[in-house]
């Protein structure tokens, strides 16, 4: 039997790769609007392992944009929030937090956020009492320190917590299309290459199949 390789080959990953390429830039665009989504890169996919390797994140700030909510964070700086769920403590850049029935800041959804450096005396987290978060992610009720909202810094640049704002996403629409597009060229241009070389393929083996 014939060790020849297949000449498929080539071009179908290159279309697999083109086709992640183009998920992601479709996330990237649903995203456009939640708060502190950071942008997945597809340029950034290896091309031998497109099936299981996950793109970069775009680390680049989203704008601050003011809410006034007391409960509402933004981070400014390369760092992230930590959340306390069942599958272990993860990051996010999403500050719009509340309180939950225990009074303590979690997210939307229920989850606690991670804070430490708890004083050991009894302050509440009330949302009738004046709560201040300084930029450090110190926590104040009145004129007390209630603790320190844990962070995942990952550079030794300045990172500070504004508080009574949210993140933007840094997705560009505008950028996004325009990748969307050419992505989508590029999976046409291999979608026509495979066509051509199964007509080849087709060709050879009507004109020669009889002989082998």
């Amino acid at each position: 039997m014939s060790n020849q390789p297949n000449s498929f080959g080539p071009t179908i990953q290159g279309m697999l790769h083109k086709l992640k390429m183009i998920q992601i830039i479709a996330g990237n665009i649903s995203n456009a609007s939640s708060i502190g989504y950071q942008r997945q890169i597809p340029e950034s996919l290896s091309f031998r392992s497109v099936l299981n390797e996950a793109a970069m994140r775009d680390a680049s700030q989203g704008e601050l944009k003011k809410t006034g909510d007391k409960f509402d964070l933004a981070i400014e700086g390369n760092a992230y929030f930590l959340i306390d769920t069942k599958d272990g403590i993860i990051p996010t850049r999403n500050g719009k937090f509340r309180l939950n029935e225990k009074g303590e800041l979690s997210t939307q959804d229920g989850h606690e956020v991670v804070v430490i450096e708890k004083t050991d005396k009894d302050i509440s987290l009330a949302k009738d009492f004046d709560i201040r978060i300084d930029q450090n992610g110190e926590i104040h009720v009145g004129t007390e320190r209630y603790g320190r909202i844990a962070m995942q810094i990952l550079d030794n640049k300045p990172v500070k917590v504004h508080q009574g704002f949210v993140e933007g996403s840094n997705v560009s629409i505008e950028n996004e299309m325009v990748s969307l597009a050419m992505a989508f060229r590029s999976f046409e241009a291999s979608e026509k290459l495979l066509g051509m070389e199964a007509s080849v393929d087709r060709d050879l083996i009507e004109k020669y199949g009889r002989n082998v």
